[in-house]
């Protein structure tokens, strides 16, 4: 996964579903600034839609709601905004992608032994919540 160079924390969602909104819209405009100001220094680097935060930020909002541990999200070289989880001892990773067209795409590696990898719609609820487990995993 190539993150632009800032990785961002998010901290620990607050119980005020409209402070987490704030939260996660400064996170994005924190992110949106950093991927214009590398796209504008080189042009081989993706642009990232308008449409990827406005689904980066519908899926943190259904992250929040199924109580999914925090993560770290940053911009993606290929026009992308990513999400990823690593375990403490670094050898468990997740990770999501948003394009801006209404996919994720998402995988997971959890030893030598379990790798999981898909695309969904992220309106698709049902497939999304299979994987959402996973990510939980990643902090047990």
């Amino acid at each position: 996964m190539e993150i632009g160079q800032k990785e961002h924390n998010l901290p620990l969602p607050p119980a005020d579903k409209v402070l987490l909104q704030k939260q996660v819209q400064c996170k994005l405009d924190e992110i949106r600034q950093e991927a214009e100001e590398a796209y504008a220094l080189d042009k081989e680097i993706a642009r990232v839609p308008d449409s990827a935060y406005q689904d980066a930020f519908l899926l943190l909002e259904i992250l929040f709601n199924y109580d999914v541990p925090t993560t770290d999200i940053g911009w993606l070289m290929d026009g992308g905004i990513g999400f990823e989880w690593r375990s403490t001892d670094s050898n468990k990773i997740a990770t999501m992608s948003i394009y801006g067209d209404n996919q994720v795409v998402y995988g997971a590696s959890l030893g030598s032994a379990c790798k999981v990898k898909g695309t969904c719609l992220l309106t698709d609820l049902v497939s999304l919540a299979r994987f959402l487990p996973t990510l939980k995993v990643l902090y047990s």
